[in-house]
């Protein structure tokens, strides 16, 4: 019985925050120059393959869609429609070149080292601040998702005291006085209280709410 190969993808790709860059066609057709090196499959049969992958949208979210067509225009890119165009788009990104065997068979490969994001695209103060904004929710992303829950089970409104928010989630003091900061800045939550949030002491007392315009279109991707 044959056993398909390992296929090794940077785990870079994720670390560096590239699937904010990659449609979901884009990203399988970087999977898929893995699985050719995988198979040593190379030459026009390597072409050929690309061109022709049947690479289906299976976890399409409309807002994701548009925010991914949105930012690949404003960096100067096409939102690629094609498996050719998805190709042209990792060359573009540097996460892939295209090299040639001894005898003049073309290669498709990873570079490596991956490039972050900022190395090879034109990114603008908003755009660096988005990423350091999701790379602070991934850092702390079970305190989003615990207080996250809490509030919506609330019906989007909590009037309590910031020891019985931590005793119900399990989050640290220190770890959910940033996410709440980070909240009421970002505008999905309105927040009143005594003194600022960050100085709050555990028995304070806290009114927080929902702002449902802001909320609904910054926090579809939280699960």
């Amino acid at each position: 019985m044959q056993h398909k190969k390992t296929i090794k993808m940077p785990t870079e790709i994720q670390e560096y925050l590239w699937s904010r860059y990659l449609p979901e066609t884009t990203f399988k057709m970087y999977v898929m120059v893995g699985y050719l090196n995988a198979e040593n499959i190379k030459g026009e049969k390597a072409t050929n393959t690309l061109l022709n992958a049947n690479l289906t949208v299976e976890r399409e979210i409309p807002q994701v869609t548009e925010e991914k067509k949105r930012v690949l225009e404003k960096l100067g890119y096409k939102y690629p429609e094609t498996r050719k165009e998805d190709i042209e788009l990792l060359l573009k990104y540097n996460l892939v070149r295209i090299a040639a065997d001894k005898d003049g068979n073309l290669l498709y490969l990873y570079n490596t080292p991956v490039p972050r994001p900022e190395e090879v695209l034109n990114l603008d103060e908003e755009e660096l601040t988005i990423l350091e904004n999701i790379r602070f929710e991934i850092k702390h992303q079970h305190a989003f998702n615990m207080f996250l829950t809490l509030l919506l089970n609330s019906n989007g409104t909590l009037a309590t005291t910031l020891d019985h928010i931590h005793k119900t989630t399990k989050v640290k003091y220190s770890d959910l006085k940033e996410v709440l900061e980070f909240l009421e800045k970002e505008g999905s939550i309105n927040i009143k209280a005594s003194k600022n949030v960050k100085n709050l002491r555990k028995n304070d007392k806290v009114y927080i709410s929902i702002n449902k315009e802001v909320f609904e279109q910054k926090r579809f991707v939280i699960a």
